[in-house]
């Protein structure tokens, strides 16, 4: 028994190292995942492929005007809401699912470029970590984005470790194309990595396997470009010549992008003591200056931050995701600077600062993801505001207005009653938007369901909201809250015929 232990100690270790990631990314996780705008729209479009097997040639939008990515997402998506039956809840599973499969790439890619004990350490607090666990949960086309770099990584050790062989640079240039597909401020700024990284073989076979392996996934919208006037690439090209945002140099953009990068390396690590990880990240990063493959990490790093400064709206904190894994085990790797006792007491109260923060994800709050509006909403709060209105209907029909945020945006609350109320109960809402009293014909019943605004800015537009909403629907019968969402059954009743 102790020889087979010993024999498989590796697979073991990444054995129980995939099940408990698992475990902590996926506890309580169908009652307390944010489920907002993005989730909504994501869904909606999805539902359209499993559901209905309408196809596009678009994906999911960006916040650039006009910027929209090819369907990767959605096609990688697609069948976990179908075996789930539409649950986002069961889409986040998977999306958890492939990232902790792809941990042993991690590990593999950490052991030839670091060492065995700091691609162990490395898994450990990956696996336990706040910052990781908070993106896990992040049902988003980005979050995937984790597991494919840590399989880039893989690649790039693997063609290192044994003679480079062509199908690796185009399954290498593959994967920088996915990535760019989920979200093109990550993989775009890869895609030169490539180039630094293959300079020495750029013959002209290999450029064409480098392009059509990046390009490959983009083949949808490339199809979409030439059916529609190249209205993407114009897209492209006004955010690159787009005064305050797009091509420049400033050193205020660098700096900023090197304070965001440093606080998504502290989530990720030793959350909330930023001063420590950073110091613990440099002295990572001077360890490496005369190991044998310094020059790739420093440029997988280096090359997709210079690049990201050149444009003027800095960064947002995801745009550092691909690098966070690797980011993590610099940080470890800085550990075996010190001696021994002080290496392990400090590793093992990084553990401890982790373990300590876990309690904030398991309960409704916006720990449960990177980014968003101030409200706490969840996946269940929806169902709980849906459940309250179809007992309050009591099986009659009803119609519904809806303040949500971002503005006029209803598709998490146009999907959910297509994927769980309407099963549920047997019936929709007549209306849920765009409509005054005198256009229902069935309503006996009207909701109004809004989330607070917390924008000072645009609090006059949720007043004007509620003033409307009296005016037509008049006073509150009765109503219910669930967190960040606010129910309210009002005093108009359908006029006798």
């Amino acid at each position: 028994m102790l020889a087979f232990l010993k024999k498989n100690r590796i697979f073991i270790f990444l054995l129980g190292i995939i099940l408990l990631a698992f475990s902590l990314r996926t506890l309580g996780i169908r009652r307390n995942l944010l489920y907002h705008f993005d989730q909504g729209l994501h869904a909606t479009d999805i539902y359209k492929i499993w559901h209905d097997h309408k196809i596009s040639l678009l994906g999911h939008i960006t916040d650039v005007d006009g910027l929209i990515h090819a369907p990767v997402y959605y096609w990688l998506m697609t069948p976990a809401y179908f075996l789930g039956k539409g649950d986002p809840a069961a889409a986040s599973i998977f999306q958890i699912l492939l990232e902790v499969l792809s941990l042993p790439f991690l590990y593999f890619a950490l052991e030839y470029f670091f060492n065995r004990r700091t691609a162990v350490a490395t898994l450990i607090l990956y696996t336990v970590s706040f910052g990781m666990i908070s993106q896990s949960r992040w049902l988003s086309n980005v979050t995937p984005i984790i597991p494919f770099s840590n399989f880039l990584l893989f690649c790039i050790a693997h063609q290192l470790k044994k003679k480079r062989k062509r199908i690796w640079i185009f399954i290498t240039a593959l994967t920088v194309g996915i990535i760019a597909q989920l979200n093109a401020a990550i993989g775009t700024f890869l895609f030169p990595f490539l180039i630094w990284y293959y300079r020495k073989s750029l013959k002209i076979g290999n450029i064409l396997l480098l392009l059509t392996g990046f390009f490959l996934p983009a083949l949808p919208i490339v199809v979409f470009q030439f059916r529609h006037d190249f209205v993407l690439v114009k897209a492209v090209w006004r955010f690159f010549t787009a005064g305050g945002k797009g091509l420049g140099f400033s050193l205020g953009v660098f700096w900023t992008n090197l304070r965001t990068f440093f606080n998504q390396v502290n989530l990720a690590s030793f959350y909330p003591l930023i001063l420590v990880s950073t110091t613990l990240f440099l002295i990572g990063l001077w360890r490496l200056k005369s190991q044998k493959h310094a020059k790739v990490i420093f440029a997988f790093f280096l090359i997709p931050f210079l690049l990201l400064g050149l444009f003027q709206r800095g960064a947002i904190g995801f745009f550092f995701d691909a690098t966070l894994p690797l980011a993590i085990a610099v940080i470890v790797y800085s550990l075996e600077y010190f001696p021994k006792l002080v290496s392990f007491i400090l590793f093992w109260t990084i553990l401890a600062v982790n373990l300590i923060q876990l309690p904030y994800i398991y309960k409704p709050t916006n720990a449960l993801i990177p980014i968003g509006s101030g409200n706490v909403i969840t996946l269940q709060d929806r169902k709980n505001i849906i459940d309250w209105m179809y007992f309050k209907a009591e099986g009659k029909p009803f119609s519904i207005w809806y303040y949500t945020i971002p503005y006029y945006h209803e598709q998490p609350w146009d999907y959910l009653f297509n994927v769980y109320a309407k099963p549920k109960y047997g019936y929709l809402p007549e209306a849920t938007h765009g409509f005054n009293p005198k256009e229902l014909k069935t309503s006996v019943y009207f909701f109004a369901v809004y989330e607070p605004e917390f924008d000072e800015r645009r609090f006059g537009d949720q007043m004007r909201w509620v003033r409307e909403v009296k005016k037509n629907w008049g006073g509150v019968s009765s109503s219910f809250r669930s967190n960040d969402i606010i129910v309210q059954l009002r005093s108009w009743r359908p006029k006798a015929k």
